[in-house]
């Protein structure tokens, strides 16, 4: 059985790679973000669904930001940190997942 051994830029070119992908509905969420900007709210929500609803829409929309950020970074600094810069995009993309999940789960 062969171990598949992957150096360092090709796993942190696959995680830019993952990270761009997510940029393909980006358009679609950020016009969702504004319509639940918007959007009218009832009386009975709760102070803790809201923060976690605009939580969401705040994260959900600096996604684009934080994706441009490291791969500028990644490119100036391409010896340093290069493997660690390239994973804080889908730290920030599990942590929209968490905030949708928890909004779910409080609706």
């Amino acid at each position: 059985m062969r171990c598949i051994i992957i150096n360092k830029k090709a796993l942190s070119i696959i995680f830019f790679i993952i990270g761009g992908l997510a940029l393909l509905p980006y358009p679609f969420l950020m016009i969702a973000n504004i319509m639940q900007i918007a959007g009218v709210r009832s009386e009975g929500d709760s102070a803790l669904l809201l923060f976690v609803v605009y939580a969401f829409v705040i994260v959900s929309s600096l996604y684009l930001i934080t994706y441009l950020v490291c791969l500028i970074l990644a490119i100036v600094k391409r010896k340093q940190g290069f493997l660690l810069i390239s994973a804080i995009p889908l730290y920030h993309l599990v942590l929209v997942f968490v905030l949708l999940l928890v909004w779910f789960l409080f609706e």
